[in-house]
């Protein structure tokens, strides 16, 4: 539980991060328009966005049981589907034919997976139910890997460490 509370607050953070790095990009439309038409500025905002939540992982637990590790950010996929009950109800099916935060009733699921959507968008999906089922996974499978490399470095470094203790022994 301990892991996916920080999963949340390490996505809020990252949505943070992301919409004043968007905003800076916006005040000027010769940047704007550099930056997302440009494959390699895409890539770069990508990787940045991976980056975040990578690195953010590694400040969670690796107490846990190893078979936890992908359901570290069952709380994000918990809360979007929470804030997509009411765009679905106000909206029906038709809120998939709109553009990101193009009605109130869904621009706090839009906000809430920005990072996601912002990475979908950027590989060219269409926003739609796959665009909200890849944003709403990508937190906890990145988190999920980020764990898994951290375990596996601290197992190395406690084997290294025992096997030097045997060496002076």
């Amino acid at each position: 539980m301990k892991n996916n509370v920080l999963a949340l607050i390490f996505h809020i953070l990252i949505i943070l991060i992301l919409f004043i790095v968007n905003l800076l990009i916006s005040l000027n439309s010769t940047i704007s328009n550099l930056i997302y038409g440009n494959m390699i500025f895409k890539v770069i905002l990508i990787v940045f966005t991976i980056f975040l939540y990578y690195n953010f992982a590694k400040l969670m637990s690796k107490r846990k049981s190893k078979r936890l590790d992908f359901l570290t950010g069952n709380i994000i996929v918990v809360v979007a589907i929470i804030l997509l009950i009411p765009p679905l109800i106000m909206l029906g099916f038709k809120m998939f034919n709109m553009n990101v935060a193009e009605s109130l009733w869904k621009f706090p699921l839009d906000f809430f997976l920005m990072p996601g959507l912002l990475i979908s968008r950027l590989l060219g999906f269409k926003y739609g139910i796959i665009s909200i089922i890849f944003a709403s996974l990508l937190p906890g499978f990145i988190y999920g890997i980020s764990i898994k490399k951290s375990r596996n470095k601290l197992r190395r470094q406690n084997r290294v460490k025992r096997i030097r203790q045997r060496r002076d022994i």
